[in-house]
């Protein structure tokens, strides 16, 4: 990621994220690529570093229940799509607050 103002890096890291989500969506949770789970590790520890610790912990539980998933042949209720759920809003209102904390740095600071 390049530096930029924090609001930047925000944006960027929320979607990287959704990105992520979204091929997670496209996959389905019970065939999510190797890869993409680990890039949701990844980006779980990122955040983190990013002082985002609900959606670190959201993404850390995501991964750990699709990598779960991925290893039993019945299937009971786990509440992944609920999760899946939490995590796109969180990142709908990050996004929103980004972009007013933009706005703002615009016409009031400047």
């Amino acid at each position: 990621m390049e530096a930029g103002s924090k609001e930047e890096v925000l944006g960027e890291l929320a979607e990287d994220v959704r990105n992520l989500l979204e091929e997670v969506c496209q996959s389905g949770f019970d065939t999510v690529h190797d890869s993409t789970l680990e890039a949701l590790k990844e980006m779980g520890k990122l955040t983190e570093q990013y002082g985002m610790a609900y959606l670190s912990a959201m993404l850390t539980e995501f991964a750990k229940g699709l990598d779960m998933r991925r290893h039993r042949t019945e299937r009971e209720p786990d509440g992944l799509a609920g999760l899946y759920a939490k995590l796109n809003e969180y990142l709908y209102l990050c996004r929103e607050k980004t972009a007013y904390d933009m706005a703002w740095n615009y016409y009031v600071k400047e």
